[in-house]
């Protein structure tokens, strides 16, 4: 449902504020009026997402009232209530600014800071802007001393674990943030528990990160929503992304390994049947190992690039021309490794398939495989999870 002033058409809005509420009965009032004075006349919808079991919704609608700007309601049923940052994503969905800003309801994320997000979005260019408690100049002095333990503890682990996507964002766990509405794909986003910047930053591709330091507000009415379990289902999510970032990689290996076997066999049929020279050996395994792990990338490693920019003939093309250009840098290598260190030839072909199998996934994974952007496009990074290690070996590319 839906609550306006008579105010024109909102039609052509510049920002959506979505607020996840639940029993915050107390802080509608003051938060409408705190964010009015901070948007002054600017075109802004409000939509909550409710999930309480308080008359939360009726103060919504009564104060809705009073204000210049549209508010809509979300009331999600108890069967639906499946936790803030799916409520969040819901409301996504039904935003109709350029530029969406998430925030709590409790005032402590302070209405007041919406206006320094668009200013730095502006300037720098990024198309997400998170408000961080943990940058210089921001502030957690409205959480608990045991509180603020645990936030540093859970960013550092977050961090830690995905360092090449989040080496920009010192607070990838606040829930107050800026983003651009072009940027997001709900049905993309699937988060566990209230971290959904996370889910953002990790299952989006293209994010433009920046931060603006704020300082974390106390309580004003009501109690807080965080608890063990939400702790719980932050690492659980972390855990999942985790294993999903890596999902590609390890399937690459698992073929890769499977190829490694191949190419043995071949060129130990090709060495002592054949008699042919380890090095022409090498060029022919080459040749049928590349087929099989081409076969296998594409019907099981990559299989849910739906949106791929090649047809398969160009991918096979692309595939044995970076296996044979790879093969371009193990000749001299098993070279080296055969007649100058005196290695047995197979021993050194598997030390140069080893080698050379990060590489091609890193090339498979941004360039052969990639998706393709909104605009048709392909995407700088195809996949939205990438690894550190994919992600650290490109910039060095």
């Amino acid at each position: 449902m839906t609550f306006a002033a008579e105010q024109g058409d909102m039609s052509a809005t510049l920002l959506s504020i979505v607020i996840p509420t639940r029993n915050e009965a107390g802080n509608v009032r003051p938060l409408l009026e705190r964010l009015q004075r901070a948007v002054g006349d600017w075109p802004i919808e409000v939509i909550f997402v409710d999930d309480s079991s308080d008359d939360t919704p009726e103060v919504i609608q009564k104060t809705s009232l009073d204000v210049p700007f549209e508010v809509t309601l979300l009331v999600r049923p108890p069967g639906r209530r499946n936790g803030l940052g799916k409520a969040v994503v819901e409301g996504i969905r039904v935003a109709r600014s350029p530029w969406i800003c998430v925030m709590d309801g409790d005032l402590q994320h302070p209405p007041e800071v919406i206006p320094e997000l668009l200013a730095c979005a502006e300037q720098s260019g990024a198309n997400l802007v998170a408000a961080s408690r943990l940058s210089d100049g921001g502030s957690v002095a409205g959480l608990s001393f045991r509180r603020r333990i645990v936030s540093w503890a859970l960013a550092l682990f977050t961090r830690a674990t995905f360092p090449a996507r989040l080496k920009q964002m010192s607070d990838p766990l606040t829930g107050f943030f800026l983003v651009e509405r072009d940027l997001l794909d709900p049905d993309r986003l699937d988060p566990e528990g209230f971290k959904i910047l996370l889910e953002i930053l990790l299952r989006t591709p293209d994010v433009r990160g920046a931060e603006v330091p704020f300082t974390f507000g106390e309580r004003h009415a009501g109690t807080s929503k965080a608890n063990t379990r939400e702790a719980v289902l932050l690492l659980r999510q972390v855990l999942r992304l985790g294993l999903q970032s890596y999902a590609h990689l390890l399937r690459f290996l698992t073929v890769g390994f499977s190829g490694l076997l191949v190419n043995t066999g071949l060129l130990a049929l090709f060495t002592e049947l054949f008699h042919w020279h380890y090095l022409l050996a090498a060029v022919a395994a080459t040749q049928g190992s590349t087929l099989w792990n081409f076969l296998w990338s594409e019907g099981w490693v990559f299989r849910d690039r739906v949106r791929l920019p090649t047809s398969i003939g160009n991918r096979l093309m692309s595939y044995f021309l970076l296996n044979n250009g790879a093969l371009l840098l193990r000749g001299p290598l098993l070279a080296v490794l055969v007649s100058w260190l005196g290695l047995y030839y197979l021993l050194a072909n598997l030390i140069t398939l080893f080698v050379m199998t990060l590489f091609r996934f890193v090339i498979s994974d941004h360039l052969i495989w990639r998706h393709r952007g909104r605009d048709g496009l392909p995407e700088a990074a195809n996949d939205p999870l990438l690894t550190p290690i994919t992600s650290i070996m490109t910039e060095e590319l």
